[in-house]
Parts: structure tokens; sequence; C-alpha cells
């Protein structure tokens, strides 16, 4: 194909991101020199910061290009295993002999590496590249620091170029903020402008802390007064917490408390209290007695032995009827002094006592008996 004289306006950056890059612009050049279009010019070829990315586009972009410019060796035509391989080789950075060994045509009027560089570099773009650190599209945390990425630029002469960038992101308020970035060379040449584009949105729900413990246990017939919880909000603060749920300690079983914390905009946390009624515990402990120089009640093989009794629990102690036991918290009960001790205890049935052990119970007891002096022991409540 016959090509036209060059023309400054036209560049190898075909894609229009910025900058010729062997992997898209050369390669695109090269398949359009071969004669592919539609989508076997464009597949695998097309970067994620290519501005035009239609095969119209694109091929109207190489048309320009191939027409005005493809005719790198200067030999009347544009080849692809000559112009096109001279592109490819020199985007992806060869020079001297690695540029131009077995690829410049018949008939060349360009047939050194540096005619060849200087004609190539001249259609170089000449504003910065710059390219977006990160992604275009950021979602962001309200009532968190932002910290940007930024943006990073280079030039075909200064190398590194400072990016300018403009607008603010305020992550104490809700909405969409716009940040542009740009780059200047030394000679004045302009980069494209790149966006960002940040949004600040409060999408964390309350955090909730209960007041006490998750897992409570009660015993059947206690009262219960729950102890609530608290929430606060990273950008409300303090948030109201409503509690569902009940407890009916008349009733075994067990039972959830669900609190419940929203946000202005709708971010709902929940977390659980399990509070447990227990079923009550019943133990029978058979209580006899034996005189060895003096009446002592035996339990368990052991004579006068020391009892722990567990809050939550029921106990029936059996007992010959000649010796009657009862409690106190005075040692040795009314042989010293002491009074019977009656809460939670009861002697309706004949041969035993039963005592129901609560929270409410004396923290120490003494099981004496009533007829006889010095026949029992100690009792801890725990």
């Amino acid at each position: 194909m016959e090509a036209s004289t060059s023309s400054s306006s036209i560049n190898w950056d075909i894609d229009d991101n910025g900058q010729a890059d062997a992997l898209t612009d050369g390669l695109l050049f090269l398949r359009y020199a071969f004669g592919l279009n539609g989508d076997f010019l464009l597949n695998g070829l097309i970067s994620s910061d290519s501005v035009i990315t239609s095969s119209a586009e694109i091929e109207a972009e190489l048309a320009a290009v191939y027409a005005s410019s493809g005719d790198i060796d200067g030999n009347g035509s544009v080849d692809a295993l000559t112009d096109g391989l001279l592109l490819l080789r020199y985007l992806f950075g060869l020079t001297g002999t690695n540029l131009i060994n077995g690829v410049v045509g018949d008939g060349a009027t360009k047939t050194q590496s540096a005619a060849l560089e200087s004609y190539m570099s001249g259609l170089m773009p000449q504003a910065p590249y710059i390219k977006l650190n990160g992604s275009a599209l950021v979602s962001h945390e309200q009532a968190t620091v932002y910290n940007d990425a930024g943006a990073t630029a280079t030039d075909v002469t200064d190398g590194s170029v400072e990016v300018v960038k403009s607008g603010t992101v305020d992550a104490s308020e809700a909405g969409n903020y716009i940040i542009s970035y740009s780059a200047t060379d030394s000679e004045g040449n302009i980069s494209r402008i790149l966006t960002r584009s940040v949004t600040v949105a409060d999408t964390t729900a309350p955090t909730i802390t209960l007041i006490g413990e998750s897992a409570v246990e009660l015993e059947l017939d206690a009262s219960y007064e729950d102890a609530g919880a608290t929430a606060t909000d990273t950008v409300d603060g303090a948030v109201e917490v409503v509690t569902t749920g009940s407890v009916d300690t008349s009733a075994a079983g067990t039972y959830s408390l669900t609190y419940t914390a929203t946000d202005s905009v709708g971010n709902i946390a929940t977390t659980t209290r399990v509070v447990t009624v227990e079923e009550p515990r019943i133990e029978t402990i058979n209580v006899s007695a034996t005189n060895n120089g003096g009446w002592a009640y035996i339990i368990d093989g052991v004579s006068k032995p020391d009892l722990t009794l567990k809050i939550g629990t029921t106990y029936t102690f059996k007992y010959p009827s000649s010796h009657p036991l009862r409690f106190s918290v005075v040692s040795d009960g009314i042989h010293n002094g002491g009074a019977e001790y009656t809460q939670g205890v009861d002697t309706s049935v004949a041969g035993q006592i039963t005592i129901t052990v609560t929270s409410s119970t004396a923290k120490t007891l003494y099981y004496y008996c009533r007829l006889h002096a010095r026949q029992g022991g100690k009792i801890t409540v725990n």
C-alpha cells in the first residue's frame, strides 16, 4: 500500500491513553498492517486505561497513522514484516542492530538504526503519560481517614513528572467527591486529565455492648431484671438499643433476649443474651446414726462429715426417726443457744427434712439432732 508524507499531529498512541506501548499500540499497528479488523484486530489488546476502545474508532486512528506515518523505512509502502516489526521492536526498547536486523525492506531509504529511531521517536506522544494508582472508583467508609492513592506521570524527555491533584474528600460527610490529576512536562506539554470518584458512605452498623454476661443462669422463680446493652456508631455516636424478648422465671427453659441498634442511615446491628431458667435439681442424702461414746450422724460412711450444698438444688435428708435432723446457723443448734433454721426448709414428711438451697440461703449452716447434742456437722452453701 502506498503511504503519504508524515504529519506531526499523528503519533503512535493508537488507543489514546497517553503513551505508546508495545503490547497495545505496537501490536495494533502490526495486526492492522496484516489486514486484521474488527474483533480480530482488538482481541486482547485494549488495556484498562485505553480511551479509544471500539474497533471502529481504533481502525480510524490506525488508518490515519498508517497513511501519514506508517512507512517507517521510507520504501514507499507500509508492510507488516518491515514497518510493523520495526515499530514493535522500537516500542519494546530495542536499538541498533537489534532494531533493524532482518526487518528493513527492499528499496528502504532509511536503513540505519539512528535514522529509524529518530523517525519513530518523533512520533511518540509528547505529553506526559499519567496513570492512576489504584482504582478510579473508590468506596470509602464515612468517619474514617481517607488516604488518596494519587497518580504517577512519566515523560519521554523528562522522565518522572510531578502530578498535580485538585479536589478533596471530606470523609466526615457522606457524598461523592471527584479528584482530578494532571501533569505538565518542562516544555509545557500537558497530560490528559484523569479523575477518581470517591463515594463516602456510612455502611458500618453500630457496635452493641452487652451490660453483663451474654449467658445467664437463674433458679426457678428467681427475680430477674435485665441489665440491657449500649450501642455506639462511628458516625452517630451513641445509638438507642431496643430489647425484644422476655424471661419467665416461673417456667424452666431457655430464653433469648435480642438487642437491636439502628443508625441514622439504616445500618442494623443485633446481639443476644441467653437466659436459662433451670429445672430444680433434687438430691437425696441418707443419714444414719451411731453411738460410739456419743451419738453421731453417719453420711456415706463418714461420721459427722462437713457437707457442701449447691445453690439451685433441693436436698432431702432421710434420718432415723429417733434422731430428727434440723438446721441452724449456730453450731449444734438449740444445744448451743442457736435457733432452728427454717428458710426453704420442709419438715412435713416424717423421717425426712428437705431444704431448697437458693442464693438467699445462709452461706454457712450446721446440721444437728433435736434430741442429742454434738451429733452433727457443718454445711457450706455455694
